[in-house]
């Protein structure tokens, strides 16, 4: 199933140690450790209460695609909970693709 970007909750990262979130695939990216996942679909689980689907595996692909000008994924939802224990990001620590591209009319 392919998800828009705009339809999924991206942790943005930035801890101290940027171990996590987009913000830490980005620094792998960058420094030649990226996705060795990159055949495979996202996984993502769907939160019902947002109407949204919630990055659960896939991040590197995510930084890859978004570089290569992608703005949807392959995606395989886990609708049977396997990963239902994950963190939902509040809304101040969720990567907004928007916030990044800038003013369009420049």
């Amino acid at each position: 199933m392919k998800i828009n970007i705009n339809e999924m909750i991206i942790y943005k990262g930035g801890d101290p140690d940027f171990k996590f979130g987009i913000a830490s695939a980005y620094i792998n990216h960058e420094n030649g450790r990226g996705t060795r996942s990159n055949k495979n679909p996202l996984i993502v689980r769907y939160i019902s209460e947002e109407k949204k689907y919630l990055v659960i595996d896939g991040y590197h692909r995510i930084v890859k695609g978004l570089l290569e000008g992608k703005r949807e994924f392959d995606c395989k939802v886990d609708w049977n909970g396997k990963y239902s224990n994950w963190w939902v990001p509040p809304k101040e620590k969720r990567f907004i693709l928007e916030n990044y591209l800038g003013d369009k009319n420049e």
